[in-house]
């Protein structure tokens, strides 16, 4: 009788000692930097066009672009950069930016941080699709608007 009863035993042992498997939260599997990289030729030299974002498990984000020799990771000068808040909703995510800084210049690849210009203005967002398990981001073209093909941003940690 006793080893009729041992594998009923050993069965609810398992079923009662199973615990619930937490889903990580959206936030903390986005949670890295993401990087997008674009090379251009410009006057007999090569340049990439290296656009950064990094996101935390808090809500917040930073990002940068900047120019780089082609080819290597000396940075020659910066575009733009921000920072601010993001959301995530079905599979998308928003940043929202604050305090933006850019060039209001556009024959040109690059200034020092410094000489970046803060953006007025209301609110700027921007979207992106989370593909590949949260490795991989890539711009959403807002409506009625003409976007070229964007390189999509690959999460480096």
């Amino acid at each position: 009788m006793k080893n009729k009863l041992l594998p009923f035993v050993a069965l609810a042992l398992i079923i009662f000692s199973c615990k619930d498997v937490e889903e990580p939260s959206p936030n903390s599997q986005i949670e890295g930097k993401y990087v997008s990289t674009t090379e251009i030729e410009r006057t007999g030299e090569t340049l990439d066009l290296v656009n950064t974002i990094e996101l935390n498990s808090d809500g917040t984000f930073y990002s940068e672009n900047y120019t780089t020799e082609g080819g290597n990771d000396n940075i020659l000068g910066y575009r733009s950069y921000y920072h601010g808040t993001y959301t995530i909703v079905d599979g998308k995510v928003t940043l929202r930016w604050q305090d933006n800084y850019g060039m209001n210049f556009f024959d040109i690849y690059y200034l020092p941080k410094a000489d970046l210009i803060l953006t007025e203005g209301s609110d700027f967002y921007s979207d992106y699709l989370i593909q590949e398990n949260y490795t991989q981001l890539s711009f959403i073209c807002p409506p009625n608007a003409n976007c070229s093909p964007s390189i999509p941003y690959i999460k480096i940690d």
